[in-house]
């Protein structure tokens, strides 16, 4: 019997095997004859897919982004472990290379020789193949690295901070070390409700310093999925604070009086009990007085210790973006769909690269990118602060309604970088699993929105109203009673009962969703 190939298995392509083994390891040594070592190809490449696959099928059509969170709470935990899939990724890469090459010489016929065009042409060729098969696992293993260092990034810390090392505790005159950590490590709460404050900085080509545009306090219920948002107004002037905390006590010290924040010592002086500069100024004030706040970030402790007074509730976390970051980060998630119930027109819109030019915006359905849709949220040229509050809420609703896992993961680096030098959050990594699960649980239809301000809506023709009174410049001094009883009301009845009790308008409506 002759041991000669047939003439069939000479007749072989190599480059049709290595390309069929580039596709499913091990077909292409079928198809050069060696079906058993194809089979132990085969094998190896099922033992790999096949939990992929029914992981797959689990996520994506019977348990939902829930079995995902699951499974990926390690990683946030323990970021390190992330140092294991990019070592798998690779030993992966290096499985498939060698099926694509062993399949390729599998299917050489023996001491047949090759024009040197040939030749060259069939080197280029698995090259080609070996890069296009290398694709994807560099696109896993790029994306593997980026969340890496996002989960390892300092998003705590602002670099306005004002250094110092010790703060006076209850005013007997004895310090204590500031807390210098720069890792979030905020605990998720374990009960009750989970308050986050949202905040929009205008920081930027410029502008000196940074005040808070947006102040948004958003609540969610674990265990409801109840959600309700609070609207605090940026031009808020004598806010209310704490009796127990030294910023009671604090009556300007040396140096206020050059202060881009609150002015001179007077308006200390004239303001007992209280914050005397407007409500956008407060995490600029904290930044300028760690001793009076201490933490990481002595503006988001002020910010939180302030407004979460003002409300009534203690607040958790905090997140800060800037205007860029903004930009950024909407178009890195492919935009937001906005109806706009009226036009927008700006004859003097001033762009967050400092440039100024006329923008309008008609009524009616939008897909916005980052640019317009901080020209939506950010614009009052045409009407008053309040009614941007309104739009505000509107982006955030449709953030929510519009994040995509997959769209994300696709976005990732763009969004990493437009998060790392734009964010800052008190969140840490090991509770962003929990905050996933959190934010699945919210019905976006049923969200109790309330703005505290002049003239709210629901009490339109009463004299009820947020505002206690005006100051003589004419900013709107907080009625703090009232809205912390407001906010109590709010955070106790069941969404649809809470704005039927409180006369409160639907956001859909607000946002134009409901109109045919």
């Amino acid at each position: 019997m002759s041991l000669r190939p047939s003439s069939r298995a000479r007749a072989r392509s190599p480059f049709v095997a290595a390309l069929l083994s580039a596709l499913i390891p091990g077909a292409g040594q079928i198809y050069a004859g060696r079906p058993r070592r194809g089979r132990i190809y085969l094998l190896i490449t099922g033992l790999v897919v096949l939990p992929a696959a029914v992981l797959f099928v689990l996520v994506f059509y019977v348990s939902g982004v829930g079995l995902a969170v699951t499974l990926s709470r390690p990683f946030f935990s323990n970021p390190d472990l992330l140092g294991v899939l990019l070592l798998a990724n690779a030993l992966l890469l290096v499985f498939r290379a060698v099926a694509v090459v062993d399949a390729f010489l599998l299917a050489r016929t023996p001491g047949r020789g090759m024009q040197q065009g040939a030749a060259t042409a069939v080197v280029f060729g698995l090259v080609g193949l070996l890069f296009l098969t290398a694709l994807p696992h560099g696109w896993v293993g790029h994306r593997n690295l980026l969340l890496y260092d996002v989960m390892t990034h300092d998003f705590v810390s602002d670099p306005g901070q004002v250094t110092t090392t010790s703060v006076p505790d209850d005013g007997s005159g004895t310090s204590v070390p500031v807390t210098t950590t720069t890792r979030a490590t905020t605990a998720f709460p374990s009960e009750g409700r989970v308050n986050v404050l949202l905040m929009g900085g205008d920081a930027g080509v410029g502008r000196t310093g940074i005040r808070t545009d947006t102040m948004i306090v958003v609540s969610i219920d674990p265990e409801t999925g109840w959600t309700a948002m609070f609207g605090i107004p940026r031009n808020l002037r004598r806010m209310p604070v704490p009796s127990d905390h030294p910023i009671a006590a604090f009556t300007g010290g040396a140096g206020t009086g050059s202060s881009s924040t609150t002015g001179s010592t007077v308006a200390w002086s004239n303001c007992p009990g209280c914050f005397p500069a407007l409500a956008w100024d407060i995490y600029a004030f904290g930044l300028e007085h760690p001793e009076l706040f201490g933490g990481p970030n002595s503006g988001a402790t002020a910010a939180k210790t302030l407004l979460g007074y003002l409300l009534g509730i203690d607040i958790h976390y905090f997140a800060l973006v800037d205007l860029e970051g903004f930009v950024d980060i909407i178009d890195a998630v492919g935009g937001i769909d906005i109806v706009v119930t009226e036009d927008l027109y700006d004859p003097a819109y001033p762009n967050e690269d400092g440039t100024v030019e006329e923008k309008l915006l008609p009524a009616g359905e939008h897909h916005l990118d980052g640019h317009e849709a901080l020209f939506y949220a950010r614009s009052r040229q045409q009407s008053s602060d309040f009614a941007r509050m309104n739009r505000q809420r509107c982006v955030l609703e449709a953030m929510a309604e519009g994040a995509d896992p997959v769209e994300l993961l696709r976005g990732l680096p763009s969004i990493v970088p437009a998060i790392e030098s734009s964010v800052r959050t008190d969140i840490a990594v090991a509770s962003i699993p929990d905050f996933l699960d959190l934010v699945a649980k919210v019905n976006t239809d049923e969200i109790v929105s309330i703005r505290f301000m002049p003239d709210a809506p629901e009490f339109a023709g009463t004299p009820t109203s947020y505002i206690a009174e005006w100051t003589d410049e004419g900013f709107p001094i907080p009625d703090r009673d009232f809205i912390a009883e407001t906010v109590e009301t709010a955070l106790s009845l069941p969404p649809l009962e809470a704005i039927e009790v409180l006369n409160l308008q639907p956001l859909d409506d607000v946002c134009g969703n409901t109109v045919p």
